[in-house]
């Protein structure tokens, strides 16, 4: 039975509504495959649901069960009993679930999505962190998409609290992405589960991202919204919450800031405020009781140098452009482009330097960097570079500016 319903799942134009409709009329994976074309156009399918229920190959779903045994992943059906209800539910849920890890009893415990942009400021960093570990603390389980920015530190601050986590992926669950969250995955693999509706080997794509966020909310009793913009794949899930009955929260942010302008607007819009993880858990005691407990655990909980680097977004740097000349014919373009360079100490005269300190010496060859742009450039590790700076600025060859930023000292005339 298991090879007809990846089959199902697995039909290219079908796609999870489309899904629904046949397993509504057939009542079984097999009975669909059985099926003729006469018998599709009796159950309202559309031409190209027709079509893709044409390809009758079980090829392609027998070497999927192949290889998800021999990467120790497991595969859960809508037939299954332990598939989640809540999941089941929704008007769209996935056919076909696969999961690296243990995955929690979902109807039974209080999960709850925390979810933020991949472009999250410092203070969405920091709160997602400490929501996540404080959510955990009060008994709650974490989902997320496990994406760089908001979702990857929602996890961490749960899994700092020892608590199992779900990642919902939007790809296979053998795929790390971001590759800069592997850590995350382990972690979750070990202490709760990674789930993906997509086969092994499914690479992500601007489609996946988006239907994975239907599961995220169909698993969860609500969704946290840490910091997202207006425009943001984060809001996608909140539609996708409302449309399944979920509860919404948002976290309020600067009313300056552009990356708060969406999770701000659900709370015009009627979504309830958070400041902490109590604010989320205690609407959910009452069903819970003897999972959920009051804790206000984890205010002290703050960024790690490494964990900035990885999520912070890029500064892009800009080269200034000498206006004061203008443009003549005959003249180059570029040389005129060029601002004039400072008189800079030469890196290849200095004497008595470490590896790391000629590393990061010849990336401020280049002009200004700021700490973080200078770990990554110089491949040198977050607590050598600050002490290799230390020195450097000790032997006056490093000069340190403001918004921590670092450049080559001038020479002395």
């Amino acid at each position: 039975m298991l090879q007809y319903w990846l089959w199902l799942s697995t039909r290219k134009g079908l796609g999870p509504r489309g899904v629904q409709k046949v397993l509504t009329y057939f009542s079984a994976p097999q009975a669909a495959f059985q099926a003729n074309q006469e018998a599709y156009r009796l159950a309202k399918l559309t031409e190209k649901e027709c079509a893709a229920l044409a390809d009758k190959d079980l090829e392609g779903p027998r070497r999927i069960i192949e290889d998800c045994a021999e990467r120790d992943i497991r595969i859960l059906t809508m037939q299954d009993a332990v598939y989640p209800e809540r999941l089941r539910n929704i008007a769209d849920p996935p056919a076909v679930l696969y999961y690296r890890g243990n995955l929690p009893p979902v109807d039974s415990e209080p999960l709850v999505a925390v979810i933020g942009s991949r472009e999250s400021s410092i203070f969405g960093l920091s709160m997602a962190k400490r929501l996540g570990y404080q959510i955990a603390c009060c008994g709650g389980i974490v989902v997320s998409g496990m994406a760089k920015g908001g979702d990857g530190m929602a996890m961490t601050g749960a899994l700092s609290a020892g608590r199992p986590v779900i990642g919902v992926l939007g790809c296979g669950v053998d795929i790390v992405y971001p590759a800069c969250n592997r850590h995350i995955y382990e972690d979750t693999v070990r202490r709760g589960c990674v789930i993906s509706e997509y086969p092994p080997g499914t690479t992500p794509t601007k489609y996946t991202f988006p239907a994975r966020n239907r599961i995220i909310s169909g698993l969860s009793l609500g969704v946290v919204v840490v910091e997202a913009p207006v425009r943001s794949g984060t809001l996608i899930t909140t539609d996708f919450a409302l449309e399944q009955g979920r509860d919404v929260f948002a976290v309020p942010g600067n009313a300056n800031v552009k990356s708060c302008a969406g999770s701000n607007k659900l709370l015009k819009e009627g979504a309830a405020l958070v400041e902490s993880g109590w604010d989320v858990m205690r609407e959910y005691q009452q069903l819970f009781p003897e999972r959920i407990r009051k804790i206000r655990a984890g205010q002290a909980i703050t960024l790690s140098t490494d964990e900035m680097r990885r999520n912070l977004p890029p500064v892009e740097r800009s080269v200034p452009v000498n206006k004061s000349v203008k443009e003549k014919p005959g003249f180059d373009k570029k040389a005129v482009d060029i601002p004039e360079q400072p008189d800079y100490i030469v890196v290849q005269d200095l004497p008595g330097l470490s590896e790391d300190e000629r590393k990061i010496l010849t990336v401020l060859q280049d002009g200004p960097r700021l700490l973080d742009d200078l770990i990554d450039a110089s491949g040198v590790g977050p607590g050598a570079v600050l002490a290799s700076l230390t020195m450097l600025e000790i032997k006056k060859y490093v000069v340190r500016l403001l918004s921590n930023r670092y450049e080559l000292a001038r020479k002395k005339k």
